[in-house]
C-alpha cells in the first residue's frame, strides 16, 4: 500500500513539474509575443564619415634642421651637394647603392609578417588565458635543486642533418610540403598545427605552398611544446599563412621555427662536443629524457598565476605592436624610396655640415641642412592617418594672435611616435600613438617667428566602412555578436568580426553586417533572441 502511495505521489510530482515547465515556457512565449524590440538599419547607426579631420597645435620657427643619418648596411653611391651649398625642398642630397635593395625589401617583408604572426598567436593565447577558469592553489612542492635541467635533451644528442629522420615521435625535425599536420583544418580559426622539435626547420617549398591558392590561403601554426608532445606546455608558436605576403623563395631554403629566420647548412651541422666527455652514442640512438623524477604539471592555474600571465602577455603584445608599427613604417619608407635610392632635401636651406663619403660618421648625421627661408611648424598625426596623409599634404595654420590663416605643406613625417600626443581639445583617440610632422609655410606675411598656431588637416577615406556604437556589440565565449532582425522579423544572434575603434566609442565591423541589416540594442527585456521587432528611426 505504501509503495502505491509513493508511486502515485511521484507521478503526481512529475505531472506538476511538467505543468510548471509548460507554464514557464508558455509565459516566455507570451513575453516574446507581447514585447517588441526597436530596430534601426545599420546605415542609420553608422558613425563613419568620408573626411577625417585632425587638429593639433604648434610653434612657428625658422630655425629648422634636416639631419640625414645613413641607413644601416648601405653604401653611399653619390653625394650631390657641398658644404655651404643652398638647397630647396626636393633637391637630391645623396644616393645609395641599391644593388641589394630587392633582397632587403623581401627580408623586411618577412620580418614584418613574422611579427604580425607573433601578435596573432599572442592574441589567441591571451584570449585563452582570459577564458581559463582558475583552480585552487596547489600544495607546496618539495624544493628541487637548481641544476636540474627543465628543457628538452641537449642538442648535441640530435642526429646530424644527413642522418636526421623527419620525425622524433610525433614531433617534426624538419617540415616539407608533403608533411602532414598533427591536427587542425587549415583555416584562420583552426589552423593546421605541426608539432616541432626545438631545432626544427621548414623548407621554402612548404611556405610557398601556403599562398598557392590566392582565394583560399592556408593557415598553419608551427608549435614547440614541452616534452615534445601536444599536451605539454606551449613554449613557442610561429603562425604563418598565405595572407602574410611572403615573397616567393627558394624551395630548398631552410627557416628555423624557433628563430623564424633563414638558416644555412652550417647552422644544421652537429654541434661541437661539450667540454665534459659524453658516453659514446650509437648513430640511430634516440635521446631519452633526463633521469629526473617525473612531476606532473598542474591541471590549471591559480587566479594569481593567471593574473600574472595575462599581464605579461599584454606587455608582450604591446612591445610586439610597437615593433610591428616600426617595421611597417620602415618597410613603407623602403618602398617609397626612389629606384636610384636618392635622399632629397625636406627643407629650404644651406648644407651646414657634410661627412666624408669614404669614412662616414657613426651614430651622427652624415649631413645637416639648416633652414634659411620661410617658416616651419611642427604638428602631430594619428597613427590611424599614416596611410592617408602623405608628404605634400596641405595643412592649415591659424594664428592665435592675428586670427589669420596660412597654408603649409608637409615636408616630413617622422617614422617614430612621440612620447605624448599634441592633440588639443580631446579630438584625438587616446588609445593610439601620434607621429610628429613638419610643414613649410611659404607665404609668411603677418606671421612671426615663435608664434603659436592651430593646425588642421583632413584626409579622404573610404566611405563604405561600418562603425557602430560599441554598446550594440556583445561578446559570448570570445565571439562578438549583435542582435539582428531576421526574415521573420524576429531577433537572432549575428556573429561579427570587429576591427579598430573610432574616437574611443565606435567599433569597426569588418564582416557579418551590411548597411541594410536591422539591429536592436542588445540589453534590457527586449534584448534577446526570438523577440518581435519594430522598425524605428
Amino acid at each position: 500500500m505504501n509503495k502505491k502511495v509513493i508511486i502515485i505521489s511521484a507521478v503526481s510530482l512529475g505531472v506538476v513539474g511538467i505543468a510548471v515547465f509548460g507554464g514557464v515556457m508558455a509565459y516566455k512565449n507570451y513575453q516574446n509575443e507581447s514585447q517588441e524590440a526597436e530596430v534601426q538599419t545599420v546605415s542609420e547607426l553608422n558613425m563613419y564619415y568620408g573626411e577625417n579631420e585632425m587638429s593639433s597645435s604648434g610653434i612657428v620657427d625658422n630655425d629648422l634642421y634636416q639631419d640625414v643619418y645613413l641607413l644601416d648596411e648601405k653604401n653611399i653611391s653619390e653625394v650631390f651637394v657641398e658644404e655651404g651649398q643652398k638647397v630647396s625642398v626636393g633637391d637630391p642630397l645623396i644616393s645609395y647603392d641599391m644593388t641589394m635593395s630587392n633582397l632587403e625589401l623581401e627580408m623586411k617583408e618577412l620580418e614584418v609578417a613574422a611579427t604580425a604572426s607573433k601578435i596573432e598567436a599572442g592574441k589567441r593565447q591571451l584570449e585563452k588565458l582570459k577564458n581559463t577558469t582558475p583552480v585552487a592553489p596547489q600544495p607546496e612542492e618539495p624544493d628541487i635543486p637548481d641544476d636540474i635541467p627543465e628543457e628538452e635533451p641537449p642538442l648535441e644528442l640530435t642526429p646530424s642533418v644527413g642522418e636526421m629522420s623527419e620525425k622524433t615521435g610525433d614531433a617534426y625535425n624538419y617540415i616539407t610540403k608533403n608533411s602532414e599536420p598533427n591536427e587542425g583544418k587549415g583555416t584562420k580559426e583552426k589552423p593546421y598545427v605541426y608539432l616541432c622539435m626545438p631545432n626544427c626547420y621548414v623548407l621554402g617549398e612548404f611556405i610557398n605552398q601556403l599562398s598557392a591558392d590566392k582565394e583560399k590561403p592556408i593557415y598553419v601554426s608551427l608549435e614547440i611544446h614541452k616534452k615534445n608532445v601536444l599536451s605539454g606546455k606551449l613554449i613557442s608558436a610561429w603562425e604563418i599563412s598565405g595572407e602574410s605576403g611572403f615573397p616567393q623563395m627558394a624551395d630548398d631554403s631552410k627557416w628555423s621555427v624557433s628563430t623564424r629566420s633563414q638558416i644555412v647548412e652550417d647552422d644544421l651541422e652537429e654541434p661541437e662536443e661539450p667540454e665534459e666527455p659524453e658516453e659514446p652514442q650509437e648513430p640511430d640512438y634516440e635521446p631519452e629524457e633526463p633521469d629526473i623524477p617525473y612531476e606532473p604539471e598542474p591541471e590549471g592555474y591559480t587566479a594569481a598565476e593567471l593574473s600574472r600571465m595575462i599581464r605579461e602577455k599584454e606587455d608582450e603584445l604591446r612591445d610586439l605592436d610597437l615593433e610591428r608599427r616600426k617595421g611597417e613604417l620602415e618597410l613603407e619608407q623602403m618602398k617609397r624610396m626612389s629606384a636610384d635610392g636618392t635622399v632629397t632635401a625636406t627643407v629650404n636651406g644651406v648644407i651646414k655640415s657634410l661627412g666624408d663619403k669614404e669614412n662616414p660618421p657613426k651614430d651622427e648625421p652624415f649631413l645637416t641642412v639648416a633652414g634659411s627661408e620661410g617658416l616651419y611648424v611642427s604638428g602631430s598625426l594619428s597613427e590611424l592617418q599614416l596611410g592617408d596623409i602623405k608628404v605634400g599634404q596641405v595643412v592649415y595654420a591659424n594664428s592665435w594672435e592675428s586670427g589669420k590663416s596660412f597654408e603649409a605643406t608637409i615636408t616630413e613625417i617622422s617614422p617614430y611616435p612621440q612620447s605624448s600626443s599634441n592633440v588639443w581639445g580631446g579630438e584625438g583617440n587616446p588609445n593610439v600613438s601620434y607621429y610628429p610632422y613638419t610643414a613649410y609655410i611659404e607665404d609668411t606675411e603677418g606671421l612671426r617667428n615663435g608664434e603659436y598656431v592651430d593646425l588642421t588637416m583632413t584626409s579622404k577615406q573610404d566611405n563604405e566602412g561600418i562603425y557602430i556604437d560599441k554598446a550594440y556589440v556583445r561578446e559570448e565565449d570570445g565571439k562578438k555578436y549583435v542582435l539582428k532582425a531576421n526574415e521573420k522579423n524576429r531577433l537572432e544572434k549575428q556573429y561579427v568580426r570587429t576591427g579598430r575603434t573610432l574616437w574611443g566609442q565606435g567599433v569597426e565591423i569588418l564582416s557579418g553586417l551590411n548597411a541594410d541589416d536591422r539591429i536592436a540594442f542588445p540589453y534590457g527585456k527586449t534584448g534577446k533572441e526570438g523577440v518581435k521587432v519594430e522598425s524605428s528611426e
